[in-house]
């Protein structure tokens, strides 16, 4: 595979701030991305002590896995205290779109570098979102057909959505069997199609929640890479958490403030607040199999949709000790209590969640928890062979392609086969009778009714003028349908629904055409850690 490099971030946006060293912005992170003394220095940094008990939990939540030797060897370097590249996702159908892959080779890439720069094991790990319980997010996925050359919505047709965490919901396995079908009734089918199909039958079949289909593909993807995996919701992780939900429940109240107060701050810098959200405690509970954000208010905790449920203090913190499995974070505890667990060298996120964790700063600060190096993940897209030759014989910047997609270069090039002197007539007409309008409301002077009559006849004609030239130009498009679906087959393969293709793609479609191996060691690139997007001809 070649590789080409596009600068994607438009000067001044956040990601440009972030990782070209302004100090408004860094000043809201304990380390500069782009420095490699920021890893050398956080590497230093103790271990928690939670480091055997945590490798244990992992093996457990594994264990139906025949581990590979760099799986086995990374759980042994994180029971003895090695430190860990992070990063997280929603289980999305079939993993959803692409990005979730391109944070976990994010993960494996700067775990591999930094294993080499600072002379010790670093542990890739991917943490599954496994407690969220937002279906709507996670319940479809698109895929490109390629001969009618739409993006099919793909989706898992369920009346009775789930309100408890994904990873307690035990799915209808004929309904995502009907959801693999169309997916690859609309990505068709070659020489990869039946051992892909087959492999995802089997996950479908092994699997008992939501999360384990998640598990499963993506262990059968990158196992080879030593990459480990936790789901947030795994019962085991939850009692290693019993302390420090109680910390939150304790300092509810400071932590709610710190939050608020450091995200007033953060929004003057950069005039925008990604985390919203009502809780001022920031934590949820289930109750009759609803997921439920607590709440607190005169002396009390409540739930924010059983608002009858009342706990006390005491209440809240009894249960913890009995259910702690019942307990889970919002958007604001979780990295809090991802970091509590881990021994972090490099947190992974995209955009959205750099911006998250600053608004956090003063909760790390408030909990004694130092912010890890927080990277933004790398951006890929992939260029076939046939899309390339298109980007060739229309003659247009891949870079321009991927950033704005081609609706100005498909205007051109209809312009372009059009006639010059019909276009000419009709422009010149239509002056003409701006011309003639503007002589009549001279004449007329200042009586309203007539005034009205004239606005009104001259748009009519306005409007007929351009009806003929839009027409005119239609018909030109209609003479040229090739070309038309050849811009057509850019826009979706490369700037689908107006953004990056892999905000949209899912990674089955591309091991669909290039192999069930794609995205393991021996074919995909050796990639550097870059900020910069990534364009991989395939």
């Amino acid at each position: 595979m070649d590789c080409m490099k596009t600068i994607i971030d438009e000067h001044g946006s956040f990601i440009d701030r972030y990782t070209n060293h302004d100090k408004d912005i860094l000043n809201f992170y304990e380390y500069d991305p782009s420095n490699q003394d920021a890893f050398n220095k956080r590497f230093q940094v103790p271990s928690n002590g939670r480091e055997s008990e945590l490798a244990r939990v992992i093996r457990d939540y594994m264990s139906e896995f025949n581990l590979t030797e760099k799986q086995e060897s990374n759980i042994e370097h994180l029971s003895n205290g090695h430190k860990v590249v992070i990063g997280g996702q929603q289980a999305g159908l079939f993993t959803g779109p692409l990005y979730t892959f391109h944070k976990i080779m994010s993960i494996i890439i700067l775990s591999k570098e930094q294993s080499e720069k600072l002379g010790k094991p670093i542990v890739p790990v991917f943490w599954i979102a496994g407690e969220d319980h937002d279906f709507d997010e996670v319940n479809h996925t698109y895929a490109y057909d390629r001969i009618t050359r739409n993006l099919n919505k793909v989706k898992y047709n369920t009346l009775d959505a789930p309100e408890k965490s994904v990873s307690k919901y035990v799915f209808d396995k004929e309904l995502v069997y009907d959801a693999l079908e169309d997916m690859f009734s609309s990505i068709g089918e070659t020489r990869n199609s039946v051992h892909l199909k087959e492999m995802i039958e089997k996950v479908i079949k092994l699997s008992h929640s939501w999360t384990d289909m998640f598990k499963h593909l993506t262990n059968n993807v990158f196992k080879d890479y030593g990459l480990l995996l936790i789901d947030a919701d795994h019962s085991r992780l939850r009692e290693m958490e019993r302390p420090f939900f109680k910390e939150l429940i304790n300092n509810y109240e400071a932590v709610n403030r710190e939050f608020r107060k450091t995200q007033d701050e953060f929004s003057n810098v950069i005039n925008k607040r990604m985390i919203l959200t009502d809780s001022n405690v920031h934590v949820f509970y289930e109750h009759h199999d609803k997921r439920q954000l607590i709440m607190a208010g005169h002396d009390k905790f409540y739930l924010n949709k059983d608002t009858d449920v009342e706990f006390s203090k005491a209440d809240l913190l009894n249960l913890i000790d009995k259910h702690p499995e019942r307990f889970s974070n919002n958007v604001v505890t979780r990295p809090i209590m991802e970091e509590y667990l881990f021994n972090t060298l490099s947190f992974i996120g995209g955009p959205s969640e750099i911006i998250y964790w600053g608004e956090l700063k003063g909760v790390f600060k408030l909990m004694n928890i130092e912010m890890p190096v927080v990277m933004p993940r790398m951006r890929i897209s992939y260029l076939p062979q046939d899309t390339k030759k298109l980007l060739r014989t229309y003659k247009l910047s891949i870079d321009n392609v991927l950033i704005d997609g081609v609706s100005n270069d498909k205007q051109k090039f209809i312009r372009s086969k059009a006639s010059d002197d019909v276009l000419r007539e009709i422009e010149s007409m239509k002056e003409v009778q701006s011309t003639f309008h503007h002589k009549l409301i001279e004449e007329i002077g200042d009586e309203y009714q007539n005034r009205q009559l004239l606005e009104k006849n001259n748009q009519i004609h306005q409007h007929q003028y351009q009806y003929l030239f839009d027409r005119y130009l239609l018909n030109v498009e209609r003479e040229n349908e090739i070309s038309m679906r050849h811009f057509e087959t850019l826009q979706n393969t490369l700037h689908p629904q107006h953004g990056l293709q892999e905000r949209v793609w899912n990674p089955v479609q591309l091991m669909n055409y290039f192999g069930i191996d794609m995205f393991s060691p021996s074919t995909y690139p050796p990639l550097c850690y870059t900020f910069e997007h990534l364009t991989l001809e395939l």
